[in-house]
């Protein structure tokens, strides 16, 4: 068969015979037509199978081969019949002097190829250094060259089959003329190969630089060099490295005139050409490998350090999903997204110390955390495709920052749950209400005061289930079961216990009414009694109220003695509200006050239209004292609806003042609710709530040493101290001097001595 050969960008020329196609085992034994060749079977001419030749028949054969390879060589048509041709090297090699006609045949193939293309035609070329030309030659020389193989190839196929690929040691004529010649020396030039290289880096750089040249020209030649085996030693090495220089200096350039983002999409195009010019132009799998690294290396991982510090923070401070995106999908390309999650953790830890550190802030401390937990969850899906590093890196920024202002996010957390709850809300959507409490439990995992949210949790709770502002139980519910599951049941007990003392309630009260306790005064009353133990502590506010009130509450406490022998009922009347009806010239109004805003209002009944009442006149009948009697009289003379009237005018409530009715208030609402100043805590109330943690928080932390110290019996100091910590982290910050203050007091309680020998402790059973 004839061997085949690589067409690309070849035109050979046309011939008027078919070339024929001999097969080594199988040689035709009668004459056979293909197209206008005729085949003899030549070995019928003798006994032995070799026609006898005369001299002049082989001289004559060799000069019509000579005259032929000259046409050949020459690129003009073969004056002599391609058949007479073929079966004159075919007679050749039978009559036994294939040896001399395969030497006759390499000796004028050397001699073109080092004459007629070496040093004719390339030579020269080579001696302009500098000039694009080098491709230009060598790759016409390559084409012309290789046509002219395959027809010279076609003529000597009998000698080619019989002998040169037959016998060990020699070389088909395909790779005597490509090896041999042409690579050996063509491309054994020196002066050629380097300018060859030269010259194809220089069609790379107009490539890079979006400047027109023959593509095609290119293509060949970089096929040329590796169909010759050439493509490493010429091309490869230098093309990378010419490549690592273009882009380490683009690189430099772009980053003193664009700006970051501008950057990484300027350096994103350039990763995209350089894969499709390796594609175009077949480059071999290893330069595609190599190239995408040397210019990843070069645009990306050499200017890491240029693109988070210039823009990294702006992006994620504007919301730049695409920038973010294209970053995290180039940095991933070269191994720099540690870089890229330490940039973020810093990012997130600075700018979320900026919510928690500023107390002038702290009202709108939850709402500013979660509209920023939300803007980093969505760079975290959509840019960074919920990478784990950058998940856990946000987790641990969170909890880094939020916990650096002991105590108080763990406040405003429960205070944040408080104002969802209250009865204001009730125009929220389910819905709505779920995903905001489950977006701002994700706030209340990263916090490490879970017993500060706790305490200001009950408390708040209390107020909500006593003052009727819950939005409705069901949300309740579904509040504890998340706080359940989050913290287990120890957390939510006292919880579960205040509602259910509020179910009791509503069911004693009426027991109560359709008791005969239950007098005609006048007066709707309800009472919530509640187990001391489940709810939060009230001081036991003196107050004088009117004699009407006095004697219903009576009624309540016989009831409740009769049914209840031994028990204790107390009254905490600082939560009380009451509803009344008021009759102002402008119209009547029912107000929502607190026990103490009523019992003071009501004075005022006994005095004329237009009549004052002094503040000591108001304090000694109400017995209420100093703070109390100030902030209540703030809240009816000096709030939005102004139930009463001060002078002299002010914000502030000072002994001296005079008050009276507000016969002006003109208030289009028939319900006017007043008592706000029962659901606003004072600052008194929220010292004294950090203060009870704070107490609860020893006690809890020798709880814990006394439990450590009993199941291991003896530990040094150090090994105490850090299963302390480690047992406590979940319930708040736990202060060294505050574990060494609570072993003291420990060891003076006897439970546990100190280990002279070890310098730890020993368990005192």
């Amino acid at each position: 068969m004839l061997q085949n050969f690589p067409s690309k960008g070849l035109n050979l020329p046309k011939v008027s015979s078919s070339f024929i196609n001999i097969s080594r085992s199988e040689q035709p034994s009668k004459p056979s037509t293909f197209g206008n060749v005729h085949v003899f079977d030549l070995s019928k001419s003798s006994p032995n199978g070799i026609k006898p030749l005369s001299e002049k028949y082989i001289n004559d054969t060799l000069k019509q081969l000579g005259a032929a390879l000259d046409s050949i060589f020459n690129d003009k048509p073969i004056s002599t019949s391609l058949e007479v041709l073929y079966r004159g090297v075919e007679a050749i090699c039978r009559s036994e002097r294939q040896l001399s006609l395969a030497a006759e045949l390499k000796m004028r193939m050397k001699a073109h190829v080092e004459v007629d293309l070496l040093q004719k035609e390339l030579l020269p070329s080579a001696k302009a250094h500098g000039s694009l030309h080098m491709v230009e030659k060598v790759g016409n020389a390559w084409l012309q060259w290789s046509k002219q193989l395959k027809i010279i190839q076609s003529l000597f196929v009998y000698l080619d089959r019989s002998y040169l690929q037959a016998v060990p040691g020699e070389k088909s004529i395909w790779n005597l003329g490509v090896d041999e010649l042409f690579r050996k020396i063509i491309l054994g030039n020196t002066d050629i190969s380097s300018e060859l290289t030269s010259s194809l880096l220089k069609y790379f750089k107009l490539n890079r630089s979006g400047k027109p040249f023959d593509r095609e020209l290119v293509k060949t030649t970089i096929h040329m060099l590796s169909t010759l085996g050439a493509y490493f030693d010429e091309f490869h090495l230098e093309f990378i490295n010419s490549t690592q220089k273009f882009y380490s200096k683009l690189a430099e350039e772009m980053a003193s005139s664009l700006n970051t983002g501008d950057y990484l999409k300027a350096a994103s195009k350039y990763l995209t050409f350089e894969s499709d010019q390796a594609k175009e132009f077949d480059f071999d799998r290893k330069t595609k490998a190599e190239t995408a690294e040397v210019t990843r290396q070069s645009l990306i991982f050499q200017t890491i350090d240029f693109i988070i510090g210039n823009g990294f923070e702006q992006f994620v401070e504007d919301d730049d999903i695409e920038s973010l995106s294209l970053l995290y999908s180039l940095f991933a390309q070269v191994d720099g997204l540690d870089v890229t999650v330490k940039a973020w953790s810093d990012y997130i830890r600075s700018e979320g110390f900026t919510f928690v550190q500023d107390p002038s802030r702290d009202q709108e401390m939850v709402k500013s955390l979660l509209k920023f937990k939300a803007k980093l969850d969505k760079i975290l899906e959509q840019a960074f495709k919920n990478d784990v590093k950058f998940h856990n890196a946000l987790r641990e920024s969170f909890e880094s920052f939020i916990n650096k202002r002991q105590n108080v996010p763990a406040e405003r957390i429960a205070k944040y749950i408080d104002e969802l709850m209250k009865i204001g809300n009730r125009q929220m959507e389910d819905t709505e209400m779920d995903d905001r409490l489950e977006r701002v439990l994700v706030l209340f995992r990263f916090i490490q005061g879970k017993d500060t949210f706790e305490a200001f949790y009950k408390k708040d709770l209390a107020k909500r289930l006593l003052l009727n502002k819950s939005a409705s139980d069901d949300a309740e519910a579904k509040m504890l079961q998340r706080l359940k599951v989050e913290c287990g049941t120890g957390f939510t007990k006292k919880l579960n216990g205040m509602f259910k003392d509020m179910a009791i309630s509503k069911d004693m009260m009426r027991a109560f009414k359709e008791s005969k306790h239950a007098t005609d005064h006048n007066v709707e009353l309800s009472v919530n009694v509640l187990s001391q133990a489940e709810w939060p502590t009230y001081p036991d506010v003196p107050v004088i109220l009117p004699p009407t009130m006095n004697s219903i509450l009576e009624d309540f406490s016989n009831y409740y003695h009769s049914q209840h022998k031994g028990r204790r009922l107390f009254w905490r009347h600082s939560l009380d509200h009451c509803t009344i009806r008021a009759d102002f010239p402008k119209g009547k109004k029912e107000l929502g006050l607190s026990l103490f805003q009523t019992v003071v209002v009501l004075k005022f009944n006994n005095i004329p239209d237009g009549g004052y009442l002094s503040y000591e006149e108001i304090k000694a009948e109400t017995g209420l004292v100093d703070h109390e009697l100030q902030r209540t009289l703030q809240s009816l003379a000096c709030g939005k609806i102004r139930i009463l009237s001060k002078e002299p005018k002010g914000r502030d409530v000072n002994p001296g003042d005079r008050f009276k009715v507000n016969l002006k208030l003109d208030e289009r609402a028939y319900r006017l609710r007043i008592n706000q100043i029962q659901l606003k805590e004072s600052a008194q109330e929220n010292k004294q709530t950090h203060e009870e943690v704070k107490r609860d928080r020893q006690f809890e932390i020798q709880a814990c040493i006394t439990r450590i110290m009993k199941a291991r019996k003896q530990l040094t100091h150090t090994e105490l101290v850090q299963q302390v910590i480690e047992q406590t982290k979940n319930r708040g910050v736990v202060e060294m001097s505050d574990i060494k203050k609570n072993i003291d007091k420990l060891i003076e309680k006897d439970y546990i001595e100190r280990d002279g020998a070890s310098k730890g402790y020993i368990y005192l059973a």
